[in-house]
Formats: structure tokens, sequence, C-alpha cells
């Protein structure tokens, strides 16, 4: 499908942190904290809302102009939940020591300062081609409460190293994909779908640069409930993981 309604949804964006690891790619896996409203104890990557707060408003935004504004402004957010939930920035400018990242993650949470203010504060600069658009998923109509999520894929800058906040995300690791839906199939850890579905089309890729260079244009996806019984994808659009079963999906 390539034009789904999202119309009453709220819109998200979420960022696929990578990195190479001794047996390859590895993603940042977040544990959101169980007291959450959406997801509640299940692995994510590090994302939320959209603020309007995120608009690419002043110089420190390179290579937002040229952009869709729902597009531009999803990045921003998505680079400002990575630093919030897991202390990476993906801006670039002068080293940023530990006490001032501790002081401002709150604070961006808090949103008592804009991510384009901590820039100025900072000193830095994000450029739009860090964060890569993967998908952008759409939940079926009819759900009490829907995200239209846009998911982008990101390199761990140089430099960079990930803390969980311990507020919305209680614990963070690297881990390869087959490692996360091996645990998964054993109950391990809890997945929503769209989760599970982008970790298997991540194991496809052998190394971040692979990832990186791939070229399949971003899928809008939407989900669709078949009378089966069974939650299915469309096949042919990058996802080797595309129906699963109504009673095993979380869908909060």
């Amino acid at each position: 499908m390539t034009s789904p309604d999202p119309a009453g949804a709220i819109a998200a964006a979420t960022v696929i942190v990578v990195r190479d690891g001794a047996d390859g790619l590895e993603i940042l896996a977040i544990e959101r904290a169980k007291g959450m409203g959406f997801a509640g104890g299940a692995i994510a990557f590090p994302g939320g809302k959209v603020d309007p707060g995120d608009a690419p408003s002043t110089e420190a935004f390179i290579g937002f102009a040229g952009l869709a504004p729902d597009d531009a402004i999803a990045r921003v957010a998505a680079a400002r939940e990575a630093f919030e939930e897991s202390g990476i920035l993906f801006s670039a400018g002068p080293v940023v020591d530990h006490g001032t990242r501790t002081r401002l993650r709150p604070a961006s949470d808090s949103h008592a300062i804009g991510f384009a203010e901590l820039l100025g504060e900072i000193g830095h600069s994000l450029d739009a081609a860090v964060l890569r658009p993967f998908a952008r998923w759409l939940p079926p109509m009819g759900l009490h409460k829907r995200f239209d999520t846009r998911f982008y894929v990101a390199a761990l800058p140089e430099g960079e190293v990930m803390l969980a906040d311990g507020h919305e995300a209680v614990h963070a690791r690297w881990a390869t994909p087959a490692l996360l839906l091996r645990e998964a199939d054993e109950g391990l850890i809890s997945l929503l779908f769209p989760t599970r579905c982008n970790i298997a089309r991540l194991g496809q890729f052998a190394s971040a640069a692979a990832l990186l260079a791939d070229e399949t244009p971003p899928p809008f996806v939407q989900p669709d409930i078949l009378e089966d019984g069974w939650l299915s994808i469309p096949e042919g659009i990058g996802y080797p993981y595309v129906r699963e079963r109504l009673e095993r999906v979380r869908r909060e």
C-alpha cells in the first residue's frame, strides 16, 4: 500500500541506531518502562511523539529546507528522542561533557528547552542526512491509539556512548537482530509487531555500512487484519517477516 490514511493518528518518530559488533550489525535496543502508557515493558528503538517545538527553525539545522515538512520535523524529533532516551547526540560540534548532558537530557524531556535551543547552547548543528528514512508505519483504522511513525536509521557517531535514561528507557543494550528475534521467540522479551518486522528486515544486512548503503525506497506500511486471524503486511517491500497471529500480537 502506497498511501495509507493517517487521519486521526498521532505523528511519531523513531531512530534505529546501528553499529558494527563482533557478530556483525548491532542495533540499540531499549526496554521501555513497564508503567508507560504505550508499549510498557517492550523492547523498542528510541522514539516518541513529534512535538511542535521540533521544527527545524534555526541555522543549526542543515539540509532540512528541501525536505517535506512532516519528514523534516520527524527527523528532529527522532534526534531529540535519541538524546533523551539513550544520551546519544547525532549533532556535530564541540565535545559535550557528562555534566552538561546530564543537565540537558531531563530539560529536553520535560520540554523546558527546545531542541533548537539545546543545539545552540552546545554549539552543535544537526545534518538531516545523518538520519536516513527506513520506513513509515501506520496501524489499521479502528484501533483506539494509532501512531503514524516514521522510522529512521543512523550510525552511532564516533565518540558517542549509549546510556539509558532510567526513566522511559529503563535498560538499553546493543544486540544483533538474530539475538533479539530468538529472545522474542523464547518469550524472554516483548516486541510489538512493527518492531519485530523491522528487526527481521535489519537482520538481512551484515554491517552498518551495508544497511546505510541500501537504496530500497522506504515503504509506507499499513498492516491488514485478515479474516483468518492474521495480521499481515504486503510482501515484496523488503520484509522477511510479514504475518503474525492476532492472538500473539501485542497492540499497546
